[in-house]
């Protein structure tokens, strides 16, 4: 069983807040479906990246490239880079197991969330573009 996240703290950061609390909604099924994909390497890496989240004071790039990877994982789309899993190592899923339909919700999530940390990107970006022109009223 993971250790909560705090949900006491306010970030200033509502990206790594979003993260935060998809993680810690979904954060042991995310490291069973990883396990499930790549075993202890795949947990490992979930596990990771849940530690980061906890000292994080803003979601930064390295932790955003590692929700990208982590998406992957899950997609089953093989990554060519040092953390590309050994693929004859993963386990052969039967398409009709409910292992396989929470994999693809957990999957689906994840990916949401991704779209939503750019959105905030995006709004961030409008914001500082917009700051300006105001300040030139």
């Amino acid at each position: 069983m993971l250790r909560k996240f705090p949900t006491k703290t306010l970030s200033a950061d509502l990206q790594l807040a979003a993260v935060r609390a998809q993680f810690d909604k979904h954060g042991s099924a995310l490291c069973n479906a990883a396990g499930l994909i790549d075993g202890d390497a795949g947990t490992a890496r979930v596990l990771r990246l849940i530690s980061r989240l906890r000292e994080a004071a803003r979601l930064d790039w390295a932790t955003r490239r590692r929700l990208v990877d982590l998406h992957r994982l899950l997609s089953l789309d093989p990554v060519i880079d040092e953390f590309e899993p050994d693929l004859s190592s993963w386990v052969f899923l039967d398409p009709a197991s409910p292992e396989v339909e929470e994999l693809c919700l957990l999957t689906d999530r994840l990916y949401d969330l991704l779209v939503e940390i750019g959105e905030l990107d995006d709004e961030r970006d409008a914001l500082a573009l917009a700051l300006p022109v105001q300040d030139a009223a």
